[in-house]
């Protein structure tokens, strides 16, 4: 028979396969990016102890968020066939609830300790997060939502990154390249693909996307003219400006093709994990270049 302890236990890990561990990576990826993006400004003058504290507070707050959204996404989910725990039935959602609501005030008193500036990020991310998902009106049921607060949410990762670092936003030329491109691959790429494989299901849960308003066939031709249309423009600026980020440049150009020739074969999963493979060599090839 199962202790108290070792159910709690597996119920913990079960949080953490809800909230999506290739996101959390993702995120903090972003959030590294941005330090080392500052660091090219900052030089020495930064704060690799405040940098990693910074990280592990942000990537709780994400951690939160995205339990939370995991309970109130459980309709949908199982109309789209997902097989997270809560929609399995092996995790409760009050058991996630109360987790997501400890991490939440977690992160956000480890933040204010950190940096008042800091745990004001991190609140603005844990508000949108709430709005995102939550009632009486959650931005999920939108496209333009989910553009909207997955836009801001990287953005201020990238700024957060910055601010752990040096204690203050120091602005380059890199960062106001690389920044903007990356946020709109997250917000557009990422965004239309994610909502490829579940057309049926947001339309049964009554979601006005943009794949459900006006249709598959639409979707993916946009998706293709956004990605090939956001590569080729980050590769422009990177090459006008002689930026040393040529290595990302042609990751998202290879990532704008493959999601592409998916969109066109009608694959409906695979474009997303493009999507999400293109978003690990885009971040790590600048943090393995700068750092």
């Amino acid at each position: 028979m199962a202790t108290i302890e070792t159910v709690a236990l597996r119920r913990g890990g079960l949080c953490l396969a809800e909230s999506r561990p290739s996101v959390q990576i993702i995120f903090l990826l972003r959030f590294l990016t941005g330090t080392a993006l500052c660091a090219q400004v900052a030089g020495a003058d930064g704060h690799l102890g405040r940098t990693a504290w910074g990280a592990l507070t942000w990537v709780l707050m994400i951690f939160s968020v995205y339990l939370f959204n995991g309970v109130m996404d459980v309709s949908e989910d199982r109309l789209n066939g997902s097989r997270r725990p809560i929609c399995r039935g092996d995790l409760p959602p009050a058991f996630a609830t109360a987790v997501a609501l400890a991490a939440a005030v977690a992160s956000l008193l480890s933040g204010f300790a950190l940096d008042p500036v800091m745990g004001l990020l991190l609140t603005v991310v844990l508000v949108l997060g709430y709005l995102y998902s939550g009632p009486p009106f959650p931005l999920k049921r939108s496209s333009g939502g989910t553009v909207l607060t997955g836009g801001v949410a990287t953005v201020l990762t990238y700024g957060a990154g910055a601010l752990a670092y040096a204690g203050e936003f120091r602005v380059s030329l890199m960062l106001l390249v690389f920044v903007p491109a990356a946020s709109l691959w997250t917000a557009l790429v990422g965004s239309t693909t994610k909502d490829l494989p579940d057309i049926e299901g947001d339309a049964q849960a009554g979601r006005t996307t943009f794949a459900v308003t006006h249709g598959e066939r639409t979707l993916r031709w946009t998706i293709c003219a956004v990605a090939i249309g956001l590569a080729l423009a980050f590769t422009a600026a990177v090459l006008l400006l002689e930026l040393p980020l040529w290595p990302s440049a042609i990751a998202m150009v290879a990532g704008a093709l493959a999601i592409t020739v998916l969109c066109l074969r009608g694959r409906r999963r695979e474009p997303y994990g493009a999507f999400m493979a293109t978003q690990y060599a885009l971040h790590g090839l600048v943090i393995l270049a700068l750092v």
